[in-house]
């Protein structure tokens, strides 16, 4: 019987997303990335890009509690390529494909370092830490994890809320509309390793998602996926007009002014669509 390693590469980013923007060479998948603050572009191993020990594991002792979260990410990358061929063969999102991005954009947002520094942050203050978690049990009667949080050592709460976290925020991505953005042709769309943008549109709301917000996230170089939900106050954005859980091809003024804003979204990382030789690239 194989055993579970005890040390085990956790990735911030999917290794099957990063695939969707990537290229192989030599039989090994690779992204061309250009970090923040460098001159040059470099190609990476994606089985190591983003990759860290256990920075996921929860602070128990039984293997398959501590490795859920890990588990559950496995679970729901398990089914993103036959998402991303379903959008490319037919066009449109399934009651089947809308769930699995219900799932999988908070899976990818709990992941990275941006939003988990952000959520550490509320954790470690007492009195945003009641109201945060008077707003992720929201629809849920669990205090269980509040309660382990008075036990448990500060260093370990992270891993322990952000399961909660996102179990929240599946059930608010249900009540969002979809729209899939298809870029012209001879262009892709890039992303970054703080993929998910979010536009809060100036809300004065006190929520880690306010109803005004509006979602970017490409999942592939062809597709990039548009999410709003109806009821907000705030309706200007004419891609809020597209047909909804169909692809809509952008024009290229359009296209552009969104790839913008998700390239200014990164964290550390810009990650290309394309394979690219060493190369300077100016500002």
């Amino acid at each position: 019987m194989k055993e579970h390693p005890e040390i085990q590469k956790q990735h911030r980013l999917s290794q099957v997303y990063l695939k969707k923007f990537g290229h192989q060479h030599e039989g090994e998948w690779m992204v061309s990335v250009m970090k923040l603050g460098s001159e040059k572009t470099e190609n990476v191993k994606v089985s190591e890009f983003t990759a860290e020990v256990n920075i996921f594991d929860l602070p128990f002792k039984d293997f398959e509690t501590r490795r859920h979260f890990e588990t559950l990410s496995g679970i729901i990358e398990n089914d993103y390529n036959r998402l991303i061929n379903n959008i490319n063969n037919q066009k449109q999102l399934t009651p089947k494909d809308k769930d699995l991005l219900n799932n999988f954009v908070p899976n990818i947002l709990c992941r990275t370092s941006h939003f988990r520094n952000f959520l550490e942050s509320l954790i470690h203050d007492l009195k945003v830490r009641k109201k945060l978690f008077e707003e992720i049990t929201l629809f849920q009667e669990d205090n269980t994890t509040e309660t382990l949080l008075e036990i448990l050592k500060p260093e370990t709460h992270l891993n322990v809320v952000i399961g909660t976290l996102m179990n929240h925020l599946v059930y608010i991505f249900r009540s969002f509309k979809k729209v899939i953005l298809k870029c012209p042709n001879d262009y892709g769309w890039l992303t970054s390793d703080n993929p998910v943008f979010i536009d809060f549109q100036n809300s004065e709301e006190d929520w880690i998602l306010p109803i005004e917000s509006e979602i970017y996230l490409p999942l592939s170089k062809d597709y990039c996926l548009f999410m709003f939900n109806e009821n907000s106050k705030k309706k200007s954005n004419p891609l809020r007009n597209l047909k909804r859980d169909k692809v809509n091809k952008l024009d290229f003024k359009t296209f552009d002014k969104i790839a913008q804003r998700i390239g200014r979204n990164l964290d550390e990382y810009l990650i290309f669509y394309e394979r690219y030789e060493p190369t300077k690239i100016r500002e």
